[in-house]
């Protein structure tokens, strides 16, 4: 059975059917690897954040657009100083913007909520999203990753699928293929920033966690 086959007759069907995910369309995605539309559903319409949406979009004018970009460059920052995805949700479960505080994640067995609230976070998977870091228009690094995973719009990871009928393994190819991708991209990097003496420590820094 192939990939493909493998992908869509079953893994995306236990995703969305069991699991509650929704399969959403890689040009949803934007170029911060943000859904844009989860993200700004999640802060505006759920229970905790419904109010609090409200206060802060009066202090941005009614600018929706502006609202939405500000919270995502909070994302990006934060996310960038994080050792992953994982780490960085567990540790901004909420943010505060203009000294309003917005949630981010809900998590699960609240002491008061139970899983209500967990369960309106919204899980997004998307199949082959493109991925291309660029500079100066120049493509330097780029792969196309089988699933990712996105929670209330946010990027959460990636994963390669094998076929063990195609006589592939998790720790073969599965596993190998992500450490190969990672090793591609942080040649891409030495290569481009690292290696590159007018730069400062400060702005390869900044392009190691862009990057990386």
């Amino acid at each position: 059975m192939q990939e493909t086959l493998l992908q869509d007759r079953f893994i995306l069907p236990f995703l969305c059917d069991t699991l509650g995910y929704q399969e959403v369309s890689p040009n949803t995605v934007s170029n911060s690897l943000i859904i844009e539309e989860d993200l700004a559903a999640f802060v505006a319409g759920t229970p905790l954040n419904a109010k609090n949406y409200a206060a802060l979009l009066r202090r941005y004018g009614g600018d929706r657009k502006q609202l939405l970009a500000e919270l995502i460059a909070v994302i990006q920052e934060r996310s960038a100083s994080s050792r992953n995805m994982a780490l960085f949700l567990n540790a901004n479960k909420s943010v505060t913007l203009r000294d309003v505080r917005l949630h981010l994640f809900y998590t699960s067995d609240s002491a008061i909520h139970g899983d209500d609230l967990f369960d309106q976070n919204i899980f997004s998977v998307v199949q082959e999203l493109p991925y291309a870091y660029k500079v100066n228009d120049q493509t330097i690094f780029a792969f196309r990753p089988d699933l990712c995973f996105f929670v209330n719009g946010i990027y959460l990871g990636y994963s390669e699928l094998k076929s063990n009928f195609m006589g592939q393994s998790a720790g073969k190819n599965g596993r190998s293929k992500v450490v190969k991708d990672y090793f591609e991209a942080v040649r891409a990097y030495h290569d481009t920033f690292d290696r590159n003496a007018r730069l400062g420590d400060k702005e390869k820094e900044q392009a190691r966690r862009d990057l990386l």
